[in-house]
């Protein structure tokens, strides 16, 4: 899979221990395991003790920007920002949920600058349209009544 243009990769590639147990070592090219095969290095020649036998994904699935699931899914936010987000979007037809849109995402962004996860975008999204919102009922309330 390619996300504009750069191909997402699971894993670093290089030689790691053969997972279908030959006792030597395979090539991971990044997204499969290739017929490429050599015989185990010696004891001296190990791999350092914090070097993992298998390749493991450099980064949690949804948490790098060139993932497409990472624009999806909440993946990485603070729970904060993600309600912020909701309580944003429906406050604009649901009026008495925009002062909560606003006060969520005054927290959220406070929680994203403590934890350093992400989520600011959804987080100013959520105090943005809480106050239009906001706005919008409070002038609807207005002219209806000076009418």
């Amino acid at each position: 899979m390619t996300f504009g243009g750069q191909p997402r990769q699971a894993a670093a590639p290089g030689w790691y221990h053969d997972p279908a147990g030959s006792g030597g070592l395979r090539y991971f090219d990044g997204w499969q395991w290739t017929q490429h095969v050599a015989p185990a290095p010696s004891a001296a020649a190990a791999a350092p003790w914090n070097q993992p036998a298998y390749p493991v994904a450099s980064v949690p699935f949804g948490s790098d920007p060139h993932d497409p699931m990472h624009w999806m899914l909440p993946t990485g936010r603070t729970p904060q920002s993600i309600a912020a987000g909701y309580l944003g979007l429906f406050g604009l037809v649901i009026f008495p949920l925009a002062p909560f849109a606003i006060g969520f995402g005054i927290w959220a962004l406070v929680r994203s600058k403590q934890t350093g996860k992400h989520g600011r975008g959804r987080a100013v999204f959520g105090i943005i349209a809480g106050f239009v919102s906001g706005a919008l009922w409070l002038w609807l309330i207005l002219s209806a009544r000076l009418s």
